[in-house]
């Protein structure tokens, strides 16, 4: 997509590789020292006697000799009948192209490491991609056949990709060649490490034509094998189409803003492009819309203004108690959080509320996140919660998941503000969930959406077992007791 974007969704995937250590012989293209250099292309214009060489550089007879010797033996120049030293044709081939000054090659050993992804063998640019790990991302995998044979696969695509990797600077001390120096031999190639490139993928609307799709990436590795994989993978945790859920939630709120967006049976797309700017929906409460990831920069920014607006104002208040904050985690589908920005978005979170009085610090929100879980033995989920929220860890709380609440995300502080965000799941249309809701600072819009999680969250499971489980603890991925 080139035209004006609307990104809805962002995710990390993360490509599977290998370093290799490389041993390789070039045969390079190299100048001579000046005078071997100036004898060649004086003999190039005309064959002459030792004797017109001599006073021509100065030379004694001897330092003549000695010039001259190398390419005789080499068989660049030879003696002619009449005793003149002129050029050989393997001598004119010095001067490639009509180049007026001679070039000559030598071989030249190098032992360097090559990054290849494990899906097609493509060549990665250290420039380009760093190996890097693969928390809070979606992880491609690589078939067994595939790492078993790394090493004479590396040793192919090496050979394969020696044009792409010269032009990257990596192969050799000089790459403004037009052409490749000639590969003179691969002495050994030997694993280094496995890891991991990471690829950001941003899900966008296209606001002119209203198409959808990701955006276009330079230097992806084989675009074809990847593109596969990645379907494959975003497939397996996308989950399934969720809109009678949203819409019986917008309805409870009188959420009318969703109902519109939702109620041709599907995300309409046309509609979230007309209002996008919007601030106000005529007849309810005060929203102001919200589409795309919340950890997308544009939309946390906005959080975070309301998040400083709402510190300082409690501040003033001088409560004696700090109010809980809750920020839901969507159940609908596993790719929530699995981007960089989620781990910044965390940090943000975890120490809203928090002020310096009088060199005290003083915490006037208490926040919490809430991390679905299947059941109350989920360590699984626990575990990974742990893993991808690592900057909330010490504020995790889990909660069995519920069907009414799967597909929604909320940061909700009680009596000040609310963001509720729709994960809209259609496998059928979107590879990835497309997140649109609001936010609003209207108290009655406010409780309305917490007496809804309220009441689920109060809720009793089968096996008399509570639905919300409490803090989390990370040993063992179980909760606090």
């Amino acid at each position: 997509m080139k035209s004006e974007e609307l990104c809805l969704f962002e995710v990390d995937i993360s490509v599977p590789v290998q370093q290799f250590r490389v041993e390789y012989t070039l045969v390079e293209k190299g100048g001579l020292p000046f005078v071997p250099e100036y004898l060649l292309r004086l003999l190039k214009i005309s064959a002459l006697l030792p004797s017109d060489i001599a006073r021509f550089f100065g030379f004694t007879p001897k330092e003549v000799s000695s010039a001259l010797l190398p390419f005789l033996q080499q068989g660049e120049l030879t003696i002619t009948d009449d005793g003149r030293v002129t050029l050989t044709q393997k001598g004119l081939r010095l001067f490639s192209g009509g180049d007026e000054v001679p070039v000559v090659k030598g071989r030249k050993e190098y032992r360097k490491s090559f990054t290849f992804d494990l899906l097609t063998y493509s060549f990665m640019e250290q420039k380009k991609y760093r190996l890097d790990s693969p928390k809070r991302s979606v992880v491609l995998s690589a078939d067994s056949a595939a790492r078993a044979e790394s090493v004479s696969s590396a040793e192919v695509a090496f050979q394969r990709h020696l044009a792409k990797i010269y032009k990257s600077g990596e192969l050799c001390r000089y790459s403004d060649e037009s052409d490749a120096p000639e590969l003179y031999k691969v002495s050994q190639v030997r694993k280094d490490k496995d890891s991991y490139i990471r690829v950001v993928e941003s899900y966008c609307l296209d606001l002119e034509s209203m198409n959808y799709g990701f955006s276009d990436q330079e230097g992806l590795p084989e675009l074809e094998a990847y593109i596969s994989a990645r379907s494959q993978k975003l497939a397996e945790l996308l989950g399934r189409s969720n809109l009678e859920s949203l819409v019986a939630f917008a309805d409870r709120l009188g959420d009318r803003h969703t109902l519109d967006l939702l109620g041709t049976g599907y995300l309409d797309l046309t509609r979230i492009a007309e209002v996008s700017t919007a601030t106000l929906y005529s007849g309810q409460s005060a929203i102001d819309p919200i589409y795309g990831a919340l950890q997308l920069t544009r939309n946390w920014d906005r959080v975070e203004k309301l998040l400083s607006k709402h510190t300082k104002r409690l501040a003033k208040e001088a409560a004696s108690v700090a109010k809980v904050m809750t920020w839901l985690a969507p159940a609908a589908h596993d790719l929530w959080g699995k981007c960089s920005r989620h781990g910044q978005a965390m940090s943000v979170f975890t120490n809203a509320g928090t002020l310096s009085v009088n060199g005290n610090e003083k915490r006037v929100i208490s926040p919490r996140v809430l991390v679905p879980l299947r059941d109350a033995h989920d360590g699984q989920a626990q575990r990974r919660a742990f893993i991808e929220c690592k900057e909330a860890e010490s504020i995790l709380h889990g909660f069995i998941e519920s069907p009414a609440l799967s597909g929604l995300e909320v940061i909700i502080l009680a009596d000040a503000f609310a963001v509720l965000l729709y994960h809209v799941v259609q496998p059928d249309l979107h590879p990835v969930p497309i997140p649109c809701g609001f936010i609003t600072e209207d108290k009655q819009m406010v409780r309305r959406i917490e007496a809804a999680l309220e009441d689920r969250l109060a809720e009793y499971t089968e096996g008399n077992v509570p639905r919300y489980q409490g803090p989390l603890s990370p040993a063992k991925g179980v909760r606090k007791r």
